[in-house]
C-alpha cells in the first residue's frame, strides 16, 4: 500500500506521541510522592490507547528496550558516539519507535544504547 498523506501525518503524530510518553516515564520515574502511581497508570493508559489506535490506522510500533543490539535494527542511535564497537551492547531506551506499514519500516526508530553488564 503507498503512503497517503494521512498515514505520514498519524506516523509524524506517532512519533512526537511516543516522545512525550518517554519524557514523561523518566519524569515519573523521579516522582517520590503518592500521585506517581496515579500518574504512572495514565502513563500504561495512553501507551495503551496509541497502540490500538495505530493498529486501526495500520501501523506497528516496535520498541527494542533492554534487547540486544545489532547493527541491521531499523534505528538511529542517539548516542553513537559514545559507542566504540556494535558488539556487547543493548538498547538502554528506546526514544522513538520503529514504525512498521505493510510489512515496511515507514519511521526509523531512535535508541540510547549501553554496554551489557
Amino acid at each position: 500500500m503507498t503512503s497517503t498523506p494521512e498515514r505520514e501525518a498519524l506516523v509524524k503524530l506517532t512519533t512526537e506521541y511516543c516522545r512525550l510518553l518517554k519524557l514523561t516515564e523518566r519524569a515519573v520515574a523521579d516522582m517520590q510522592n503518592e500521585k506517581s502511581a496515579s500518574a504512572v497508570a495514565q502513563l500504561r493508559y495512553s501507551t495503551s490507547r496509541l497502540s490500538t489506535i495505530c493498529a486501526e490506522g495500520g501501523l506497528k510500533l516496535i520498541s527494542y528496550d533492554r534487547e540486544s543490539y545489532v547493527p541491521n535494527l531499523p534505528v538511529t542511535v542517539a548516542n553513537s558516539d559514545e559507542t566504540e564497537t556494535s558488539e556487547g551492547l543493548i538498547v538502554e531506551r528506546t526514544v522513538e519507535p520503529t514504525i512498521i506499514a505493510d510489512g515496511q519500516v515507514v519511521a526509523m526508530g531512535k535508541v540510547f544504547l549501553k554496554k551489557r553488564a
